[in-house]
């Protein structure tokens, strides 16, 4: 077993069918393997073969799914960086992987100059044609291996990715992914969303595994098209819908909500998509209206973390449920339960733990993190809080760690986000719990205003007061440029809740 062979396959099958479009640039599933034939001789060349790992810090791109599904073939270990970290953050992952080789651009490279010497890296090598001080060009590295490799056959169990976690709650650990987590979860996922004829607009970064695996991989198990982007940016992203005919976007919210609200949608032609596919955190009700509305296409939420490779609920946009992230996927079992692991009844808030294929194989060498969330029997308790209806479908509440306590009283952000997201003025907005000695907790609001838009603290007050109990008001309201967010979208939180003196 090898994740690779998802490409490997579809070569065999459609050699001439566009498998991958890339800044003006296509290549068919016959020239997408010999790349990565290239890849996995020169990474094996350089002692980078079976269980060594092969650390690939850059933007979304060609060159990173070359070094990704080369090291696969080769049956090293890809640990995909975060294109958005800073150099004392890469060289925790790096150095921590154990990693023997680094695939990165000139430009970080320059930036990693502090820190190289913590990386513990044997060899680096650099896109973009040119070498560098201490580093080799991945380009001619490329050119000179050899374009047939006999991909690897691997055990189902064997380590094939390692995914840090975004560090939003600590330091960040690496995530184990076995080849049959990646497998599945791809596979699975095309089943329900992807067919042959599909071009998929994969706008989520591909350093995140919704992008990588349910995207790139996913698209590929069925022999379609994946569309890739470096980066997102919503007006070049609305172009290339309307020149390259994507069939599904892949997004998070946030870069829908842009899209959604551009100053140019109302002119934009989106009649060839017929799908949105989105993850990594809950779309707000108000935005789905929109899509459905406005953009006449159909809309599906997943639900996963890193930690179940990663997807574990979805369905059809024919099937979806608004609010919900739909059901579980492929062979997972799924609970809403109580802090000892005991199921609650149906429509109780808990805790969502689950089991099966998808779950991981723990956090790489830290057995006392694994412990502490993967049970002994399987369940991996997801720290989300959530209720599930009688058909199964899943209602994300809120993360345990983002509830805010007011005087005793449970306060879910989500909430009143999805109140502040009903107000045409708001581009943007999340709730954040803040420390106050008289009720422990108190709501603070930051909120990112339309252009030409104005409205005051009391206004927005005056707004939420007749829809939301007391202890739900924010007592505090900021309003900024733009909120911060990972790469996959994701509210940072903890650093809202930071900059408001938590």
């Amino acid at each position: 077993m090898n994740v690779a062979h998802l490409l490997t396959e579809a070569a065999k099958d459609r050699p001439h069918h566009t498998a991958l479009s890339f800044e003006d640039r296509a290549f068919t599933y016959e020239e997408l393997d010999r790349l990565t034939d290239r890849a996995a001789s020169a990474l094996t060349g350089l002692g980078a073969g079976r269980g060594e790992v092969v650390a690939i810090f850059l933007d979304s791109g060609l060159e990173l799914l070359v070094g990704y599904l080369g090291a696969l073939r080769a049956g090293a270990v890809p640990n995909v960086v975060n294109a958005a970290l800073q150099p004392e953050e890469v060289r925790h992952v790096v150095a921590d992987s154990g990693a023997r080789v680094l695939i990165t651009d000139p430009d970080r490279w320059a930036a990693l100059g502090t820190v190289r010497d913590g990386l513990g890296v044997r060899h680096v090598l650099l896109t973009g044609g040119e070498p560098a001080a201490g580093a080799d060009s991945f380009d001619v590295v490329l050119a000179a291996a050899s374009d047939r490799f006999a991909t690897l056959d691997l055990d189902p169990g064997a380590l094939a990715s390692l995914l840090y976690t975004s560090g939003t709650t600590g330091h960040p650990k690496g995530v184990m992914l076995t080849h049959r987590n990646i497998l599945d979860n791809a596979r699975q996922f095309a089943r329900v969303h992807y067919a042959a004829d599909d071009r998929l607009l994969i706008a989520a970064p591909l350093f995140h595994c919704w992008g990588l695996i349910n995207g790139v991989l996913g698209i590929s198990a069925v022999g379609g098209t994946a569309i890739i982007i470096r980066r997102f940016q919503t007006e070049p992203v609305l172009d290339l819908i309307e020149s390259a005919h994507p069939t599904i976007l892949m997004a998070v919210p946030t870069m829908v909500n842009y899209l959604a609200k551009s100053p140019t949608i109302a002119r934009r032609d989106l009649s060839s998509l017929r799908v949105v596919l989105s993850a990594a955190a809950p779309m707000p009700l108000e935005l789905i209206k929109v899509l459905r509305r406005d953009w006449d296409v159909g809309y599906a939420e997943s639900y996963g973390l890193t930690e179940t490779s990663p997807v574990i609920t979805t369905t059809t946009a024919r099937e979806t449920r608004p609010g919900s992230c739909g059901r579980a996927m492929g062979d997972t079992r799924l609970k809403v339960a109580d802090p000892l692991g005991n199921p609650l009844p149906v429509g109780s808030v808990g805790e969502l733990w689950a089991q099966g294929t998808a779950i991981s194989a723990g956090y790489y060498r830290r057995p006392d993190e694994t412990a502490r969330v993967f049970t002994p029997d399987g369940w991996f308790r997801t720290g989300d809080l959530v209720r599930m209806d009688e058909e199964g479908y899943v209602y994300i509440v809120d993360r345990v760690k983002d509830m805010i306590n007011v005087g005793g009283e449970k306060v879910y952000p989500r909430d009143v986000e999805e109140v502040l997201h009903r107000h045409p003025a708001v581009v943007d907005a999340v709730v954040v719990g803040v420390p106050d000695p008289d009720f422990g907790e108190l709501v603070k609001a930051y909120i990112v205003l339309k252009p030409g838009f104005a409205w005051s603290a009391d206004e927005v007050i005056a707004y939420l007061k007749p829809i939301l109990a007391s202890f739900k008001l924010p007592r505090l309201v900021e309003f900024v440029a733009a909120i911060p967010r990972s790469a996959s979208g994701k509210a940072l939180r903890r650093l809202l809740r930071s900059q408001g003196g938590a």
